[in-house]
């Protein structure tokens, strides 16, 4: 009988220094603003002629081409350091993730077509761009027949979101934790340039957050504070085992430049 007790007590021992949790983050407001002349422009012209001016875009390279030629547009591979020491809820582990920047500009230039913009072939307006080094956007008008030109100014795929506390389940109580960092997080910056007038007409930051209805994870106490593990909630008998840093694949980060267009056009709309 003293075994038993003896094995309830060591279990129950585990179980109160390990329990189910959630981390949450609140959703990063969007930056969008915008000039009274664009507002002009869109009254008098529904569907004005659009371009997306992409960084680093090499010449000839359009999306009328084949996938496999599209590939020569590439965002720089997304590198997950190693965790410091004495950070037990973060990955050891390395990984490097590329995504397919010509799918994500094509998503954008899909979602403007979509949105009843007159979208002008990227390719062709980089050549006329490569072939004039020293006229400005005020002379290209006349050159591409083009009103507006839309300049992604950056594109983050893995934006880093940290929090200190977690939320025990169901009891919804905050424990204080280690620094949590999630990587799911991105952004995208664009700017509205006026090709007749060579005016700034707009400037958007719009954010992708991470774990918005909680995140599950186990959390362990140790010390003063604790430690959260992004883990499924586990059935009896299975064990609790580390995940790598997560971020968003191809397709999630696809899905936010479109919603992220979709909030674009609202602003530049009346």
């Amino acid at each position: 009988m003293k075994y038993i007790y003896f094995f309830l007590l060591v279990g129950f021992s585990l179980t109160s220094c390990t329990k189910r949790a959630v981390v949450k983050f609140a959703q990063k407001p969007a930056e969008l603003t915008s000039s009274d002349i664009l507002t002009e422009i869109m009254l008098v012209n529904k569907s004005p002629r659009i371009v997306l001016r992409v960084p680093n875009t090499r010449q000839g390279v359009t999306n009328t081409q084949s996938a496999g030629n599209q590939r020569s547009e590439m965002v720089n591979p997304v590198v997950v350091k190693q965790a410091p020491k004495g950070k037990a809820n973060l990955t050891t582990q390395v990984v490097e993730q590329q995504y397919d920047e010509t799918a994500l500009y094509n998503a954008i230039e899909k979602q403007l077509f979509k949105e009843g913009f007159s979208v002008r072939d990227r390719g062709l307006f980089n050549q006329v761009l490569d072939n004039n080094h020293s006229i400005d956007y005020s002379k290209i008008k006349d050159f591409t027949n083009t009103d507006l030109i839309l300049e992604l100014v950056s594109l983050d795929g893995s934006v880093g979101y940290t929090t200190n506390v977690c939320y025990s389940d169901p009891d919804n109580k905050q424990l204080l934790i280690d620094e949590y960092r999630d990587l799911r997080g991105a952004s995208v910056e664009f700017k509205l340039v006026h090709v007749k007038t060579n005016e700034i007409i707009g400037s958007y930051k719009l954010h992708h957050t991470p774990c918005l209805s909680g995140c599950r994870g186990l959390y362990s106490k140790k010390g003063s504070q604790g430690v959260f593990v992004i883990s499924p909630w586990l059935k009896p008998g299975e064990t609790a085992t580390k995940k790598p840093y997560q971020r968003l694949d191809q397709d999630e980060l696809e899905s936010f430049i479109i919603d992220a267009t979709q909030q674009l056009v609202k602003t530049i709309k009346p």
